[in-house]
């Protein structure tokens, strides 16, 4: 009897320490979440939890029911000096384009976000060009803008530019991401 009393109670102290630790990795979880890192704009609004996309770090947006990923990057303070503690937008250019005179969209790539989308950036303006709900269709690349600049695409050694279509979007619309998150970011809890 002795032996039954002690196996039962040595179960029941069992299952309690089970449940105590299923109740601390639960409150461990609760906490994580809430030490998640975070983007903060320059008024300290949050825009989000920091998230990747194929390698690139900044935010998921929800912007008129469209799934979007604005990339982040360090405040460029000169051509050879980041801010190690600011962030800003990040663009990626040279834009290509279908027309000659890089007028209309920009080819926005297929792998650039859940939705496909593009930030371009002028001056202290960033703008992010947002594909519509449409299928990929292909375009030729016929020009390239740094956004000054429109030129034919580059020759690379001997080869020409190819004129082959590549899978394309074209912007349906027009996010002007920081007037809603003006510049620069910061990253914190």
């Amino acid at each position: 009897m002795r032996r039954l009393l002690l196996v039962v109670l040595s179960l029941f102290v069992g299952a309690l320490s089970l449940h105590a630790h299923a109740d601390d990795g639960h409150e461990r979880r609760r906490h994580d979440d809430h030490r998640a890192l975070k983007v903060f704009d320059a008024n300290g609004t949050l825009i989000g939890r920091l998230a990747s996309y194929r390698g690139a770090d900044g935010v998921y947006l929800d912007i008129d029911g469209a799934i979007v990923f604005a990339a982040v990057t360090w405040l460029r303070i000169d051509v050879n000096q980041s801010d190690s503690s600011k962030f800003q937008w990040s663009t990626f250019g040279p834009f290509n384009y279908s027309t000659t005179d890089c007028s209309g969209s920009p080819i926005i790539s297929p792998g650039s976000g859940p939705r496909p989308s593009l930030a371009m950036r002028k001056g202290a303006d960033v703008t992010l060009l947002i594909a519509g709900d449409t299928v990929s269709s292909g375009a030729p690349i016929v020009a390239v803008s740094d956004g000054v600049n429109c030129t034919p695409p580059p020759i690379i050694g001997h080869v020409p530019p190819s004129t082959a279509p590549v899978p394309a979007f074209r912007a349906e619309t027009n996010y002007p991401l920081t007037a809603h998150y003006p510049e620069p970011l910061t990253i914190g809890y």
